[in-house]
């Protein structure tokens, strides 16, 4: 299984398993992988499983996605991968494409071409996200009164609408 550690700036770690072919990275809390850090696009990137090869997309981020300090737009991933999501450092593990103890590891990433599928072309399963922040933002009393006094609002300016109308006819 695959898997990710996330380190902020501020020393915060964070550890989320990669399931599926497809994860949203962002600040937003609708990614499947939230990361509330400043230096994270709202829709930063996403992780895509290639038929057992790893990859991130940088989706036109603000601080972007960097190997050793250089930006990039496309990583593939290999085990014990590092690169940057923002600020915020990221470790890729993937036992299972780990190569046996006795044999010499590159875990660097590397830069590779633009995945031709494109973001959003398979749906993303929303109830597998896992991350730093809440994942469902749970309604309460305040936001149904606010719609309501809004709908009575408009309606009372409406009606007053209608009566200066009506008086200047007469």
């Amino acid at each position: 299984m695959a898997r990710i550690v996330l380190k902020t700036p501020e020393g915060q770690m964070f550890e989320a398993e990669l399931t599926g072919n497809r994860q949203s990275v962002g600040r937003n809390d609708d990614n499947d992988i939230a990361i509330p850090d400043g230096s994270v696009s709202g829709s930063h990137g996403e992780f895509v499983n290639n038929g057992g090869t790893w990859a991130f997309t940088d989706l036109g981020s603000t601080n972007g996605t960097k190997i050793n300090g250089e930006r990039v737009d496309n990583v593939e991933l290999g085990h014990g991968a590092e690169f940057e999501i923002g600020h915020v450092a990221v470790t890729f593990y993937d036992e299972e494409a780990a190569p046996a103890a006795s044999a010499p590891v590159s875990a660097a990433p590397r830069a590779m071409t633009a995945s031709s599928d494109g973001y959003g072309a398979q749906k993303i399963d929303r109830a597998a996200r896992t991350g730093f922040g809440a994942k469902k933002v749970k309604a309460d009393g305040s936001r149904t009164m606010l719609m309501l006094l809004g709908v009575v609002g408009l309606l009372a300016v409406l009606g007053i609408a209608a009566m200066i109308i009506t008086d200047g006819l007469k």
